[in-house]
């Protein structure tokens, strides 16, 4: 990141357009005006390096208590990301009881698309934006649960993709509409009783973005659970890492998965692709031949038949 100084206000920022820590930090406590929340909302929206700043200090902010009113908490990820601005002092007020929340506050700024009250649904509008804004391909070959649209699996080559005809322009503007839509996935996950959605979808946003390790970060802990669409999508976490020992313990997990609910599609599915990666051919066929007797006809259903068709040859 290219810091630059602001001459009219002193704090360095990311760029001239860029808002400094003061600003930030009043936007992040609650205190800024609705029209200072919307020009805040914009910049991020479009710049990589203040959003990517911001969400790193509200996903750290979530699982870190705020002892005291100045030093800690919002203004240390703060300056994490933005060193130069360590030498001003940031003040900010937090009611009594709600310190554990002080830095997401902000996620109230961002609205959720609205239609239900249950946390859930608006878990499933973002995750619905998000595959919209993820593009053609998908980046991994196992199955997640909240996200059942079929996606042919990413060329190996990149030059297998229509890219000549798709503009700079064009470009920037997936770019951006991806960004909001992993900012959504965010918010929508720091609701209120939540619950298993919240891992899970994360999860699905990382397997977006290409990052499996933080897919397998937030959702390894969840391992010890008895639902069976849990335990695929931990294994497919693993799946997708590819990590020492990581396909052993996806087949474990999907062994689990599968006699806790033997008609899981998405356990099935993966259970056949970490067999194969395995090495274990009979079992593998099995899996993708249960796969097929659950979903017979559906694009997922083509890619399950040309895994097992591979292994009969």
């Amino acid at each position: 990141m290219t810091l630059t100084p602001r001459l009219e206000t002193g704090p360095w920022a990311s760029g001239p357009e860029c808002p400094d820590a003061e600003t930030l930090a009043t936007y992040i406590d609650g205190r800024a005006t609705a029209t200072e929340r919307a020009e805040i909302e914009r910049h991020l929206a479009s710049c990589e390096d203040c959003y990517f700043a911001f969400s790193e200090t509200v996903q750290q902010q979530t699982s870190h208590e705020v002892n005291d009113r100045e030093g800690t908490g919002i203004t240390r990820w703060l300056f994490r990301w933005f060193p130069q601005w360590s030498g001003l002092k940031i003040r900010y007020a937090v009611p009594a009881g709600l310190a554990a929340a002080a830095a997401i506050v902000v996620a109230v700024a961002f609205v959720v698309p609205s239609g239900s009250n249950h946390p859930g649904a608006s878990v499933q509008v973002a995750l619905n934006e998000l595959d919209a804004a993820a593009g053609p391909y998908r980046k991994y070959a196992p199955r997640l649960t909240l996200t059942p649209t079929y996606h042919e699996l990413e060329p190996a080559l990149r030059s297998a993709e229509p890219s000549g005809n798709v503009t700079l322009a064009e470009r920037e503007a997936a770019q951006k509409a991806l960004r909001e839509a992993v900012n959504k996935v965010e918010v929508a996950t720091r609701a209120r009783n939540i619950g298993v959605e919240g891992p899970q979808a994360r999860a699905a946003m990382y397997f977006a973005l290409g990052r499996p390790q933080l897919a397998v970060d937030v959702l390894a802990p969840q391992a010890p659970s008895t639902d069976a669409g849990l335990l695929s999508d931990v294994a497919a976490a693993h799946l997708a890492r590819r990590a020492e020992g990581d396909v052993e313990r996806a087949l474990d997990l999907l062994e689990r998965a599968i006699t806790i609910d033997p008609k899981r599609a998405e356990a099935w599915f993966n259970l056949g692709l970490a067999a194969e990666t395995a090495r274990k051919s009979e079992r593998a066929q099995e899996a993708w031949k249960r796969y097929l007797a659950l979903d017979p006809s559906s694009e997922w259903a083509t890619e399950a038949r040309w895994h097992l068709e591979k292994l009969q040859k």
